[in-house]
C-alpha cells in the first residue's frame, strides 16, 4: 500500500430477524439469524489476510455481534460509534413493511419512488444520514492514516455514504446493492476518498 493511503473496509451487518420478517428496523434492536452469523464468520475468513489497525461499528447489537464474529481471535474489539447507526425510521420503527404500505400507501409510494423529500414520520432524512455517515468516515480515516480499518454498519447508512462519495444525487442513493456482510473498500489519498470496491460477495458463495 502506498505511503499515506488509508484503507477503510466497509460492511453491513449479517442478516437479522427483522430483515427476514420484513420490518423497518433503524435504531431498534434485532438479533442476527443463524445465516447472519454464518455470513459474519465468512467475512472473517475473507479478512484473515488483512492487517487491521482497528474496527469500528455501529453501537447497535447486530453490528457489534457481526464485528466480533468477523474479528475472531485478532485481539481487537469493535469501537462502537452511534454515528454509524442505521437510518432512524421514526413511527415506522419495527413495523412490517406490508402493514405500513396498507396503512399509509401515499407515503410508502413516495419512499418507493426514491423521492428525496420523503422522510419517515418522526424519522431521519437521507441528507441527515449522509451527513453523519460522511463525518464518521472522515473522523475514522483521520485517526488511522496509512492503516487499514474495518467498519461495520447498516444497509441504508452505507448506501448514503457510498452514494455521497460517488457524487450521486439523493434520487439515486439506492441504485446499487448493499448485501449483508459484503465488502466495500474506500481509500483516502491526500484528503480525497476513492471507492475501490463495491458489494464484493465472493466470500459468501455457497452459504446455505
Amino acid at each position: 500500500m502506498p505511503d499515506g493511503v488509508t484503507r477503510v473496509l466497509l460492511t453491513r451487518h449479517g442478516q437479522t430477524v427483522a430483515n427476514v420478517e420484513g420490518r423497518f428496523c433503524g435504531h431498534s434492536e434485532t438479533e442476527l439469524t443463524a445465516r447472519g452469523r454464518a455470513q459474519a464468520m465468512a467475512l472473517g475468513r475473507r479478512l484473515a489476510g488483512e492487517v487491521l489497525a482497528a474496527c469500528y461499528s455501529s453501537d447497535l447489537s447486530r453490528a457489534v455481534e457481526t464485528a466480533l464474529l468477523a474479528l475472531g481471535e485478532r485481539g481487537i474489539g469493535p469501537v462502537p460509534l452511534p454515528a454509524l447507526r442505521e437510518r432512524h425510521y421514526g413511527a415506522w420503527e419495527m413495523e412490517l413493511e406490508t402493514e405500513v404500505q396498507r396503512r399509509d400507501p401515499l407515503r410508502f409510494a413516495q419512499m418507493e419512488a426514491e423521492d428525496p423529500a420523503w422522510v419517515p414520520p418522526g424519522g431521519e432524512s437521507l441528507a441527515a444520514v449522509r451527513e453523519r455517515a460522511s463525518a464518521a468516515l472522515r473522523e475514522i480515516a483521520a485517526r488511522h492514516t496509512g492503516e487499514t480499518v474495518l467498519v461495520v454498519a447498516h444497509g441504508t447508512m452505507l448506501n448514503c455514504l457510498v452514494a455521497g462519495l460517488l457524487g450521486l444525487p439523493e434520487t439515486h442513493v439506492f441504485r446499487f446493492e448493499v448485501g449483508h456482510c459484503t465488502l466495500f473498500e474506500v481509500e483516502e489519498r491526500r484528503g480525497r476518498f476513492v471507492v475501490a470496491r463495491m458489494n464484493d460477495s465472493a466470500h459468501l458463495d455457497g452459504l446455505a
